[in-house]
């Protein structure tokens, strides 16, 4: 990309958050852009690190399958202080459920696939556009009585530019829907359900707690979620349509345009993958549409 498109770029490291934003001309988050990122979580549940109870056997520390959702501002998935949806606490309690249907202000729904022991990664691709420029994400720790680990809402579109990398490392979070302290406490209803609350080395401040780590002032981090941008697509003249209802969208390399999920994706987005193949077939109709704003490295 040649020098004259950089406006500037801005390293900012808040707390456990690195954000690098290169921004270009062609980075700007207008209505006529779709970006498509990459997201890696890395797990980071060691034994020396988180050594009380730590479970190696039936099952061993692992974490279930990464659920994400791209929205608006209108769309909460989970949030501390609110109570769990009906969606969350069966990802919470049971590692299994999807979050699908389409709700007002999504946009995108995605999985990565387990990670099957205490350390390890997984990935996927997502997209948004400039009318959906937040993400969250759930993934259930395992095992655990209603544990997890995700992020809300976090916004892909600052001052107008969207991120090109952000880096959230994060610690476990309690769903409230159960009353266990340890990994493999029997289920044990909340009753009423408790909001979601984050967990830390001192709260719950009970000794029998997995996590309770009195002479840590924090937790190490459990996991660390990077985000990745891949490609900046833009529009040429006209606006971007999804959706089947949309059959004529007018992308002219609409099979990289818009990312087919992985393998690790349930069967039940079988309406969102239709919906996909549309985009696809449209295609091959109009070429009137350009690629243009590379991520910059």
């Amino acid at each position: 990309m040649g020098s004259s498109n950089l406006v500037f770029g801005v390293l900012c490291l808040l707390g456990n958050i690195v954000v690098t934003l290169a921004k270009s001309n062609r980075d700007i988050c207008s209505p006529d852009t779709l970006a498509v990122y990459r997201i890696k979580m890395d797990s980071h549940w060691y034994k020396n690190s988180f050594p009380k109870q730590y479970p190696t056997s039936r099952p061993p520390a692992q974490f279930s399958r990464l659920h994400g959702i791209v929205h608006n501002s209108s769309y909460i998935l989970w949030r501390e202080g609110l109570e769990a949806t009906p969606e969350v606490r069966l990802i919470a309690e049971k590692g299994s459920g999807e979050i699908l249907e389409q709700r007002k202000g999504v946009r995108d729904v995605f999985a990565a696939g387990r990670i099957l022991q205490g350390v390890g990664m997984t990935e996927t691709i997502f997209y948004s556009d400039a009318k959906h420029t937040k993400v969250s994400v759930i993934s259930k720790i395992v095992p655990s009585p209603d544990w997890f680990v995700g992020l809300d809402s976090i916004e892909l579109c600052m001052n107008g530019y969207w991120l090109n990398n952000l880096t959230i490392e994060a610690g476990p979070i309690d769903a409230g829907t159960d009353e266990g302290f340890t990994f493999t406490a029997p289920n044990w209803a909340s009753e009423p359900q408790s909001p979601i609350s984050m967990i830390t080395s001192k709260n719950p401040s009970h000794p029998a707690n997995s996590f309770y780590y009195p002479y840590l002032n924090e937790l190490p981090p459990l996991v660390t979620f990077h985000f990745i941008k891949e490609r900046v697509y833009r529009a040429n003249n006209k606006r971007l349509c999804f959706g089947p209802k949309h059959k004529k969208s007018k992308f002219s390399k609409i099979s990289t345009v818009v990312v087919p999920l992985p393998d690790s994706t349930s069967r039940t987005l079988h309406k969102r993958l239709h919906a996909r193949r549309i985009y696809k077939k449209a295609a091959s109709e109009f070429n009137n549409w350009k690629i243009s704003g590379l991520s910059l490295e």
